[in-house]
Formats: structure tokens, C-alpha cells, sequence
């Protein structure tokens, strides 16, 4: 005499248990703390921020100058502003893009009046970018930005900081690692910065 079954689920399960092969069985899922979870959930929040990020820099705001700059623009401004004798190939190293990417947005820039560049006094073929009063306004604006982060992050700890910062490093070498596959895969060449 047949079976008789109660739902249309131990219908299922009685079949998939006659008809399925031992190896594909399902996995027990992992426990709430596993690391594999952790990751899971780390991810998760990665592209959540990455997505509102990127959301906002659509919008370009005003810092300062009575003038709309994207987000962009801002953070090569803020780059020329924390460092010295920034050239393009180094400004390309910090953001994490090509020079041929971060030309245009320079020249733009500059076109505006936001920063300057001016021939290296050792190498004719170098330029160095220094920010105009202009720009020097608009790098203070961000600087206001930024406080505001401070000020949020306030009661972190530097060694939850530090974890923080390495942990942003290893994503960004697995990511790296991603744009190398890719570069193969499309026989695309690795652009110079």
C-alpha cells in the first residue's frame, strides 16, 4: 500500500531523497558566527556603502567657491592639497586610476582656475600641480566634509581603525586581482600611469 502524505512538501522531499544523489544533497547551512557568514555579511555592507557612495557622487555641490564640483574634482583638489610636489603620475597612484583617466578632470581644473601646474625645475617633461587660491577655497570646503566624518567616528578606536584601514587594503588587492583577470580575459592592456 502507497504512502500517504500529508503536503505537497514531503511529496518533494521523499523524491528528491530517492531520485537525488548522495553528493548533492543540501548543505547544512552555516552557523550564524562562521566566519563564512562574517564574510557574507561583509560583503553585503561593502556594496550597500558602495552603492550610497556612488549614488552621491552624481551630484556635484558647491565648497566654498560659488561653483558646482564633482566629487572628482574634489578629491583631486584635496590630493594636491595634502601632498607635495604632486604630479600626475603620482596623483593617478593615490586615486587608483590611470593618468589617462585623471588627465581630463585635471584640465578641467585647471581650465577653471582651481590649480596651476608649473615645470619641474629637474625634468622639463614633469609638471607639478599646486592649487590656486581658488582651489585652496574649495579644499577647505572639503576639509568641512571631512570633520563631520571625524566627528562621527568619534569613540572609534585607532586599533578598530587600523583593522579597518588593512581590511580596505586586502579588498582592494582582491579587486585588483579581479581588473588583472579581466585585462586578460578582454586582452586589455594595463594602462601607465
Amino acid at each position: 500500500m502507497p504512502k500517504a502524505f500529508s503536503t505537497k512538501s514531503q511529496i518533494n522531499k521523499t523524491i528528491a531523497s530517492k531520485t537525488a544523489p548522495k553528493a548533492i544533497t543540501a548543505k547544512t547551512p552555516a552557523p550564524k558566527d562562521s566566519l563564512e557568514m562574517l564574510a557574507e555579511k561583509a560583503n553585503e555592507a561593502f556594496s550597500r556603502l558602495f552603492n550610497k557612495i556612488s549614488w552621491g557622487r552624481k551630484y556635484p555641490r558647491d565648497y566654498g567657491t560659488g561653483e558646482l564640483l564633482h566629487m572628482a574634482e574634489i578629491e583631486v583638489l584635496d590630493r594636491i592639497a595634502n601632498g607635495d610636489d604632486v604630479t600626475m603620475t603620482h596623483l593617478a597612484e593615490q586615486l587608483g586610476v590611470s593618468k589617462a583617466a585623471i588627465s581630463p578632470v585635471v584640465n578641467k581644473l585647471e581650465a577653471k582656475g582651481y590649480l596651476a601646474k608649473t615645470v619641474s625645475p629637474h625634468h622639463s617633461n614633469v609638471r607639478y600641480l599646486s592649487l590656486t587660491a581658488k582651489g585652496k577655497i574649495a579644499s577647505r570646503g572639503v576639509k568641512r566634509y571631512q570633520q563631520r566624518l571625524h566627528r562621527y567616528l568619534h569613540g572609534v578606536s585607532k586599533s578598530e581603525l587600523e583593522a579597518y584601514i588593512k581590511l580596505l587594503g586586502r579588498m582592494e588587492e582582491f579587486v585588483d586581482g579581479l581588473h588583472d583577470e579581466l585585462r586578460t580575459e578582454f586582452n586589455i592592456e594595463r594602462s601607465r600611469s
